[in-house]
């Protein structure tokens, strides 16, 4: 009679605890759909990855990143001198290969430091005009939450339960261990009923 009691709790917390692995278990698998006589089952994460990949990317562009905050990023005065310095190295090389040795340094150097001028005066009014009007264009041609959607569609599902549970490893441990322990308590709750009031 005591083994049986003592059973309990034990049976009660194993349950519990798989229970909550198999659930666990099928948010990820099975990838297709498996018919099982009246029911057709696949993993929460396969099944609704389309949906999940929607709700990202808008979330994505709507809280975390829009275009603007991006175009805003790049249209700053620190971002302009080093697209001008950039720009400057490579017409540099450039100049050196194309412009003949017969000329002489310094009249090479006038014209870099002319070009090195006109680069540092244009660009970026050039730059900040192309982003600024071009801004709606922008907007329409590079939509963050379809990047983002068509990102995580493209993921392979092996892939993104990897990245899942590495994210969340300890909560999904926990909650298994939990339904081992609400298992318990629940096992010991009928021991009590069994005993305050036998058969």
């Amino acid at each position: 009679m005591y083994l049986k009691l003592c059973l309990i709790p034990v049976i009660s917390a194993f349950i519990g605890y798989l229970t909550n692995v198999v659930a666990i278990k099928l948010l990820f698998w099975p990838h297709e759909p498996v018919n099982l006589v009246i029911w057709r089952i696949q993993g929460l994460l396969p099944k609704r990855q389309a949906d999940i990949a929607v709700m990202i990317g808008e979330m994505v562009e709507g809280e975390l990143l829009s275009i603007d905050d991006v175009i805003n990023k790049i249209n700053t005065p620190q971002m302009h001198r080093k697209i001008v310095d950039r720009l400057v190295v490579i017409i540099n090389d450039r100049l050196n290969t194309i412009i003949p040795g017969i000329i002489p340094s310094k009249v090479k150097k006038i014209i870099m430091d002319s070009i090195h001028k006109i680069l540092n005066q244009e660009v970026p009014g050039f730059i900040n005009n192309a982003l600024e009007s071009d801004r709606d264009y922008i907007r329409r041609e590079i939509q963050i939450n379809k990047l983002v959607e068509a990102k995580i569609n493209e993921f392979d599902l092996n892939n993104l339960e990897s990245i899942v549970r590495k994210v969340s490893f300890t909560e999904l441990r926990f909650i298994e261990i939990m339904g081992g322990v609400l298992g318990l308590i629940i096992g010991l709750i009928q021991v009590g009923i069994l005993i305050l009031f036998p058969l």
